[in-house]
Formats: structure tokens, C-alpha cells, sequence
């Protein structure tokens, strides 16, 4: 049925949207090639009706569809868009929000036919030409700029793919656009927090007072024992607040909460959308089949999360997108045991779902022919992050996270891509001309305090690399953060006993490692002293400054804390974590060595033993200097059983998301302890920022490194002992405690000599003694089994001149003033 109460203008004369729109009667010459220039792209309620913009540079025609049945093969109305340079507008009234709606699209290598209806191939010329052109009108495309899908694509009514499945007609099939708004009505609070966040007044939250807990958006309460009402929800993250909160943390880093395909796996890096919220992702969506509601429940989710003092970063992935294939088909000769592999990519088959019909080579990064893409990725649909439309849709969708949903910060997945040259990908560049840049100096991000922080790699090395990233050009002291990959590399090879050989390093059990760095005060930013205390020599250099390094020692990508202590070897094999293996081993999304092959990981066997090297990865993440983040779930030890690449579809399962039954009970003692010693440590930290997380390179509490004796440390000492003492000492004249961390990874007792003059008692002692039977406990009947006591920052045990450390132990201790 045909909508007979709508009438279509096109630019249609409005006031307040007079760069955007003409007179009907100009039309046919309208020009609008500033797409910069642009108030709006995507649909914009206005003046009784919606109107509509998207982008391409080789469409000849582009139709706007709207459906009133979104599982119907038929519009309700379809109409011409005008073309205005590269922008493609549409003005339709009587519609407004709820509405579906997607895109079809003409271009050279499938030209207007006459003869043409849905499901003919009249005008197809070839499924990808020589100007990488794949458009094809059989196939309903979203819009980039749409707030919301209506759900996945349907593959059961219909095919996205080209070459033999061009024929197939997917606008039933196809996820809808949705014209959507929000009713969501912000609490009291949140003015307020706003408010503080911008003018950097917030209590707690100056940028080297962070604490980030990274968690994925659906597992983090998926498992019904995590008690919420709505588990693997927005809302449920918003209910588990309260644990944030206990816990310490004042950032949540969502994994990405952007709409993916089917197959775009667990983690939801293979973004297809970069505004619309994930609906599986969404109660209201669950409940209703509806997307109106789905804003409004990520909304309340901020909402909460603001409420209990935590901000909410998110994983965004402007790199590539989860477009669909080139689907690789493998193929195997000889056994399966000695299988030659072969990967068979047939260039015409790819999907099309929409900005590779909408304008393949505007939105991509193509090989010289055409033919194929770019991949400095390495997962593919490589994105021409500094071409036009990629950079607009970029900044569209920070301002609407940051504007309409509240959004704290941002982690950018593969940052390194965005800091490439537009059609030279592998040429270095001066990220200054990218947009990296832009974004750094944005004054609306600004405006809002927005965090900023970059995964500075890429698959291939290419882009700026870690510490390449800039700091912002208008003298605002803006900078990127950055995930700072020496500070995991170091401390895992120092605390799990790497050891060195003629040939490189090795972990016990792991591969050998090229660049084995243990000494302290290398001047290379990639040593034990410059990571402890903010690698300086990585990031200083553009006038950033200790808290843009981010520090971690486990994240998704990788082992979790107990794996890495637990496992010689990832075991990514037929498992719990990818049943895929074992139902289908040879299997494309089934590859043994697939994930980090460095992981400096050793199994210490001892379960007593795992816990103690545990309690020196977190003493060493919170006593060192830079932003600590916190993989989720590490805090209890949680487990992947030995998988450190848990991201394809089929890992979107029980054994990956957190199972909070595990530390909850009698019987779970001992991950109570972690727990509580995390928190503790969190607490720790926040108390003693001014030592632990200064705000300047070189300020805050001078530091002495000693040896053992209490001597300073020599070049001997420096190449070759593991056991140290970082000494935090006090000016004279200068008011506050002291600090002192002793660290032996050595095989023997060490006594420590400690600094004279002052006395000294003991903070936190990571030995397992405190926390197994047969050592506190059978001493210290009494004792709250359910409390770590490894710390004990209210009632600290006065010691004498010397410290015993026990072997592969870290102690801090705290001058008694």
C-alpha cells in the first residue's frame, strides 16, 4: 500500500536550515559541496516532516525507501533524492519519528535500466569494477547516519552478498533505519555532573585521579548470578553500579556498544553502525521488538553510572567496519594434520549492507585496481578515516555520544589507522594532518572535558606507533592518551621470572621474546624505571604527561590476570571459549594460533602461588605512575581457561561472559580476598595520589632507587638484580608520609635495609602466607576469612630497620609520622 498522505519537496525552503535547503524551484541546481559546511547529515525532524541526507561520490541515483511493514519486500514510497555535489538530500512530509527507511543506489558499475525491477540484474555491469564501484539495487541500504536499526539482517529472507547472490532482494530482509528521538527525562544529578566534568571540578575525577574498568557491555551481567533484573543489558550495566562503585573504579570503558552483524562476533569490533546502540543489547528492545526505547535505557544506564560517580568511556571503531565478507573459504589438501591451506577470496562476492553500495571507494581504502582492500587492520573493510565522509561521520558520532548521550571518553580501537594518509597508507605522516589532530583540538569535545585515549597501534605497524600521538595545537594542554603496551610487556616478563638466553628471552613455557628489557634506566621508555614512573621518554616529548599513559597488565585482548599466571600457552584449540573447534575444526573462524603469541605467561601450578603473583600484578599496576585500568573480572579471577583471543560469535557464551556464582558463597573465600585486596589497593592509591600519580613528569615526591642494603643502585645493579627499593622520600622542609615499595623475584628471602631516621610500618605484603592455612589463618583464628590480609591500610604492623621479603613478593611500607 502507498503512503497517500505524504508530499515530497525537495530543499525545502526552512530558516534556521538555510545552508542546507533552497527552494524547491532552484532544485534542479542546487549545489551544497561543502559537506563540512552541513548542519545536518542523516534524518532531522523539521516542519512536519523528515528530512534526509547521505553521501556518495560515483551514485548516479540514489532512492530514499520508506517501509510502514519493515519485514515487507515493498516500499510504502520511493523517491528520487537530489543530488547537491556529493550530497545526496530528500525532503518528505507527514512522516516523523518511528519511521523505517533505507537506501538504493545506481552507479557505473550497475547503470539505470529501464527495464529493470527488484530481482533483475537489467544494467548490471559488474559486481565491482575497475574504480572499486559495487553498487547494486537489489540490495536496501542503511543509512551511516541513522540513530537506530531495527534489528540484524535477516539472512533467512534474503542475501547481502553480490556476484551469485546479486540477484536477491533484501529489502525485507535488510535492517531499517529508524527515524528516532528520546523522551528520556535526565535525573537532577546529572546537570550537575555535567557541569563539574566540563570546568574539571568533579570531586575525584582530575585526569591522574582515574581508576578505568574495562568490561564488555552484554557479558558483564549476562550470567543471571549477577543478581541484576535485566542481565546483558544497558540497563543491567546501570543496576551493577553499586559494584563499580564498592569496587573503587570512577571509569566503566564499554567494548563496543555499536550495532554489528550477525557474525560480527562476542567483543563487537566489526562495527556496521556508528550511532546506533546495539538492540540485542537493549531490554526495551527485548521486551517490545521496538528501538524507540533503546536510547532512552542507554541514557538511564549513564544515568546511574554518573549517579554512583563513574564515568562511562566506549570503545569506538572507526578503523574498519563488519560490512561482511570477502568471505574466505578454506581450503585443505592432504591430512587435516598437514593440511596446506588455501584461502580462496572471490573478489564480486562481498555484502552489502551500506557504505560499500552507497560508494565503495569513498568509504574505503582500496587496492590500486580496485579489486580488493586495504588492510592495516587486519580484520579487513580497512575505513579512509581522513577522506571526507569518513571524517564527518567520525565527528558526528563522537558529538552525538558526547552531546545527546552523555558520554564521558572514548577509546579508539586501531588508533594508529586513523593517523594514515589518505590513499598511502604505509607513508608515514605527521599526525597533525590527520584526523587525530582535528580531534584533539575539537573545541565542542573540549567544551566537555571529553577523554580522549588510542590503541596507537595497527596490525602492520603503520600510523604514529606508541607515543606518536599528539597533544592538542591550541595550547589547551589537551593530548591523546594512550594504551601503553611496554608498561604490560615489562611488568609480565619481571613478575612471571622471564629469563634470558642467547638467542632472546623466555617465559618458562612461552615463545622467546625479542627486546628483552629488565634493566631499570634505559633512556628508551621501555625499562622497568621509565614504566613505572610514567615513561616519560614516550610520552613527555610532546608536552604530555604521566596519566596519558594507560597503564595495564591484561585486557580483552589477551589473557585474563589468572590465565596469565595459569597457562605456559594459549590454548585457543577446541574449548569452552570456541566450541566452534570442536564441532567444526577446519572451519574458517577456527584457527589454533590465532591471539598474542608473546604473552609472557608462565603456570606457577600452585594455586596459593597464582594468587601471590596476582597480588604483584595489582600492586604493580596501582603503585605505578600513569592511569591504571583494570580488566574486569580479574579483580575475583576470573578465568577464560587459557583462551587469549575469546572473540568470535561462538564465544558469545556462558564460559566468557562473568560467571558471578564463582566468588559468591562459602567455598569462594579466596576470590573475596582478591577482591577485597583490589579494592583496598584502589583505596591505596586514591589516598597517596600525590605520590603515586603525579600530575607533571619530574614534580610530586622525589624517588630513590636502592638496593636491598638500602645502597644506591649501581650499573651492575641496575642490568642484573630483581630485587629492589623504589623509595618515595620528602624534601627537606616539605610536609607529608613517605613510601617505600621492596620488590624480589628472586628465589631466596631478602632482607631489606630500609631508610634510616624514620619509622616504618607495613602497608600491604603480597606473600601467600597471609592468605592461605597452615599460615595467617591457623595463627589468627578469628580473622574475617572473607577480607584480604595482604593489606592493612587502616592498622598497618609497625616494623623495625629491616624487612624480610619473601621470595617473588612485593611489600609496600608507609613512614609512620
Amino acid at each position: 500500500m502507498r503512503l497517500t498522505s505524504l508530499f515530497l519537496l525537495f530543499g525545502c525552503a526552512l530558516e534556521n536550515h538555510a545552508r542546507l535547503y533552497q527552494t524547491a524551484d532552484k532544485a534542479p541546481s542546487l549545489e551544497w559541496t561543502d559537506l563540512e559546511a552541513l548542519e545536518h547529515m542523516g534524518p532531522t525532524v523539521i516542519d512536519g516532516g523528515v528530512n534526509f541526507c547521505t553521501y556518495s561520490e560515483s551514485a548516479t541515483r540514489i532512492d530514499l525507501m520508506l517501509f510502514e511493514d519493515p519485514q515487507s519486500d515493498e516500499a510504502s514510497l520511493e523517491l528520487q533524492l537530489t543530488r547537491g555535489g556529493d550530497v545526496w538530500c530528500g525532503f518528505v512530509q507527514g512522516i516523523g519519528l518511528g519511521q523505517h527507511y533505507g537506501y538504493r543506489a545506481w552507479g557505473p558499475n550497475w547503470i539505470e535500466a529501464e527495464e529493470w525491477i527488484p530481482g533483475s540484474t537489467a544494467g548490471f555491469l559488474a559486481d565491482v569494477d575497475s574504480d572499486g564501484n559495487r553498487m547494486n539495487p537489489n540490495k536496501l541500504l542503511f543509512d551511516p547516519w541513522s540513530k537506530a536499526l531495527h534489528r540484524d539482517h535477516d539472512w533467512s529472507m534474503g542475501s547481502t552478498a553480490s556476484g551469485p547472490k546479486r540477484a536477491d532482494v533484501t529489502y525485507g530482509a535488510a535492517a531499517k533505519s529508524v527515524v528516532v528521538g528520546s523522551e528520556y527525562v535526565w535525573s537532577d544529578n546529572e546537570a550537575v555532573w555535567r557541569e563539574q566534568r566540563a570546568n574539571d571540578t568533579l570531586p575525584g575525577h582530575k585526569e591522574n585521579e582515574l581508576v578505568i574498568y574495562e568490561v564488555h557491555p552484554k557479558g558483564f551481567t549476562m550470567n543471571p548470578a549477577s543478581g541484576v533484573a535485566h542481565p546483558g543489558t544497558f540497563r543491567g550495566v546501570g543496576e551493577m553500579a553499586w559494584y563499580l562503585e564498592d569496587l573503587g573504579v570512577n571509569v566503566v570503558e564499554l567494548m563496543p556498544i555499536h550495532e554489528k552483524p550477525l557474525d560480527g562476533g562476542y567483543w563487537g569490533y566489526m562495527n556496521l553502525s556508528f550511532f546506533a546502540p546495539e538492540v540485542t543489547f537493549s531490554h526495551a528492545w527485548q521486551s517490545t521488538g521496538r528501538v524507540d526505547g533503546v536510547i532512552d535505557e542507554f541514557k538511564w544506564m549513564v544515568d546511574q553510572l554518573h549517579s554512583h560517580g563513574i564515568e562511562v568511556w566506549i570503545d569506538v571503531v572507526y578503523n574498519h567496519t563488519g560490512e561482511g565478507g570477502l568471505w574466505r573459504e578454506r581450503l585443505y589438501f592432504e591430512t587435516y594434520d598437514q593440511a596446506n591451506e588455501v584461502n580462496f577470496d572471490p573478489k564480486e562476492v562481498a555484502g552489502l549492507y551500506s557504505y560499500r553500495g552507497l560508494d565503495n571507494a569513498s568509504w574505503y581504502a582500496l587496492s590500486e585496481d580496485g579489486q580488493y582492500y586495504w588492510d592495516n587492520t587486519g580484520v579487513g573493510n580497512q575505513t579512509r578515516t581522513n577522506h571526507a565522509p569518513m571524517k564527518r561521520l567520525t565527528m558526528d558520532s563522537l558529538y552525538f555520544m558526547v552531546d545527546e548521550l552523555h558520554v564521558d571518553g572514548f577509546r579508539f580501537d586501531l588508533a594508529g589507522i586513523l593517523g594514515e594518509k589518505d590513499g598511502d597508507y604505509d607513508t608515514p605522516i605527521d599526525p597533525a594532518k590527520t584526523i587525530l589532530q582535528d580531534i584533539i583540538d575539537d573545541e565542542r569535545l573540549a567544551a566537555q572535558n571529553v577523554r580522549l585515549v588510542a590503541e596507537p597501534w595497527t596490525a602492520k605497524g603503520t600510523g604514529p606507533g606508541i607515543g606518536g600521538f599528539p597533544s592538542a595545537s591550541t595550547g589547551t594542554g589537551r593530548a591523546w592518551g594512550e594504551w601503553n603496551a611496554h608498561f604490560r610487556d615489562w611488568w609480565r616478563a619481571f613478575l612471571n621470572h622471564c629469563q634470558w638466553g642467547e638467542s632472546g628471552m623466555t617465559c618458562h613455557g612461552d615463545a622467546e621474546l625479542s627486546n628483552p628489557v629488565f634493566v631499570l634506566n634505559s633512556t628508551e621508555g621501555v625499562d622497568g624505571g621509565s614504566v613505572i614512573t610514567g615513561s616519560e621518554a614516550v610520552y613527555g616529548h610532546n608536552g604530555r604527561k604521566p596519566y596519558h599513559s594507560v597503564n595495564f597488565i591484561t585486557v580483552h585482548d589477551g589473557f585474563t590476570l589468572y590465565d596469565l599466571v595459569s597457562y605456559d600457552h594459549r590454548q585457543n584449540g577446541c574449548g569452552l571459549l570456541n566450541p566452534k573447534c570442536c564441532d567444526d575444526p577446519l572451519s574458517v573462524w577456527c584457527d589454533e594460533e590465532s591471539g598474542e603469541e608473546n604473552n609472557r605467561s608462565y603456570n606457577w601450578w600452585d594455586e596459593s602461588k597464582k594468587r601471590q603473583i596476582m597480588r604483584n600484578f595489582m600492586t604493580a599496576l596501582f603503585i605505578s605512575n600513569g592511569t591504571p585500568m583494570l580488566l574486569g573480572g580479574d579483580e575475583w579471577m576470573r578465568t577464560k581457561f587459557g583462551n587469549n583471543n575469546s572473540y568470535s560469535t561462538w564465544a558469545d557464551n556462558e564460559w566468557n561472559w562473568f560467571r558471578w556464582g564463582e566468588w559468591q558463597g562459602i567455598t569462594a573465600r579466596n576470590r573475596y580476598r582478591m577482591y577485597d585486596f583490589t579494592r583496598e589497593l584502589i583505596r591505596f592509591r586514591k589516598a597517596h595520589a600525590d605520590i603515586l600519580s603525579p600530575t607533571e613528569y619530574g614534580q610530586g615526591r622525589p624517588l630513590a632507587w636502592k638496593t636491598s642494603s638500602n645502597a644506591d643502585m649501581s650499573s651492575e645493579d641496575w642490568s642484573t638484580k630483581r630485587h629492589m627499593m623504589m623509595h618515595y622520600y620528602r624534601t627537606e622542609g616539605a610536609e607529608g608520609e613517605e613510601l617505600a615499595i621492596l620488590v624480589n623475584m628472586e628465589t631466596y628471602d631478602v632482607s631489606f635495609t630500609l631508610p634510616e631516621g624514620r619509622e616504618w610500618t607495613r602497608l600491604i605484603d603480597t606473600q601467600s602466607w597471609f592468605d592461605q592455612s597452615g599460615g595467617f589463618f591457623d595463627e589468627n583464628p578469628t580473622a574475617d576469612p572473607f577480607l584480604s590480609h595482604n593489606i592493612t591500610l587502616d592498622s598497618p604492623a609497625e616494623i623495625g630497620a629491616s624487612y624480610t621479603v619473601k621470595p617473588f613478593t612485593m611489600v609496600v611500607i608507609k613512614e609512620r609520622l
